[in-house]
């Protein structure tokens, strides 16, 4: 057991559960006063309550108060601002400490997101930073629990701070939990489906039943590229046929590529850039940004399935 100022490594990823905004703050306030004491650049990454319980901290120096970062299904995306965020704020002599609010994740995401949690300690141990990531226990499953404990390497409590013996591999763990189950739309006949497609015409497809969605411009086109990348990497690298097909409910455009190979094996697919040891090609990479995706490999090939709403972070933004 140790206290917030003791010695740690480079890289630390700590779980943080708490039932109330008020076991947040036990751990929030020893936290960041002790990043200050530190000389650490200290990122509370909280909601507006939160944010107001804390406010005698904004006068801290090295304290810095920002919107959480985390969105159910656009994995890749969290990665990159988080990533990007703490480039900016390490120096050669001063660490960073981010204490990020996690959002109540819907169980039909909860596949991508422990992919998430668990490229976070791939994505950033470059990086000499501590990053707490605290979730409501409320919100969780035993099972949301379990793979918490999986893939963070301590856990936090008020101002005490321990090793966590759960903790797994990365890759091993992530190895053992690759394949997402279907969406409940997919048990419903398809709006449209095309074998072998072109990505020109699969461009084309998607974008003419878009219409009927109702999704934002934007969240259109997020689409048809993603799809686009995905149709042309299945027809490079997979075995044919390849099925496109998809299914357009009001506000929201699904679309499952299938082809009848055995797909990558890369446990991180689309979460990591492509210069990353774990990362992937470009196009599935940018393709994770603009549309939620999902990867599974099943008795008849491998199928990627791509989704927007418009409650999607992109269509929020396109809205403003």
């Amino acid at each position: 057991m140790s206290s917030g100022a003791a010695h740690r490594s480079r890289f630390r990823h700590e779980l943080v559960l708490h039932g109330s905004t008020a076991e947040l703050l036990e751990f929030a306030v020893p936290f960041a006063h002790a990043g200050t004491a530190a000389g650490e650049s200290t990122l509370l990454l909280v909601r507006p309550e939160v944010r107001a319980a804390l406010r005698t901290m904004e006068y801290l120096p090295h304290v810095m108060f920002l919107p959480p970062v985390g969105q159910p299904g656009r994995g890749a995306a969290d990665l990159r601002a988080a990533d990007a965020l703490l480039a900016a704020r390490t120096t050669p002599r001063s660490g960073v400490r981010l204490l990020n609010q996690e959002p109540a994740v819907p169980e039909a995401y909860w596949h991508e997101w422990r992919r998430l949690e668990a490229a976070v300690n791939l994505a950033f141990s470059r990086h000499d930073v501590w990053v707490a990531c605290a979730y409501d226990r409320r919100a969780l499953t035993d099972e949301m629990v379990d793979d918490l404990h999986a893939t963070h390497q301590a856990t936090g409590c008020g101002g005490q701070h321990r090793h966590n013996d759960r903790y797994q591999d990365p890759v091993e763990f992530i190895s053992k939990h690759m394949d997402a189950p279907p969406d409940p739309v997919e048990a419903s006949p398809a709006s449209a489906e095309l074998l072998d497609p072109s990505p020109s015409t699969a461009r084309a497809a998607v974008g003419a039943f878009a219409i009927n969605s109702k999704l934002p411009p934007l969240e259109v086109e997020n689409m048809v590229l993603a799809t686009h990348e995905v149709v042309s990497n299945a027809r490079l690298h997979g075995r044919p046929p390849v099925v496109l097909r998809l299914w357009v409910l009001p506000g929201r455009l699904t679309v499952t590529v299938t082809d009848t190979g055995t797909g990558p094996t890369n446990p991180f697919l689309g979460l990591l850039p492509p210069d990353h040891p774990h990362g992937s090609g470009l196009g599935l990479w940018i393709s994770h940004q603009l549309v939620d995706m999902t990867f599974r490999r099943h008795r008849d090939g491998y199928t990627v399935r791509l989704a927007a709403s418009g409650s999607s972070p992109s269509a929020a933004e396109h809205g403003r």
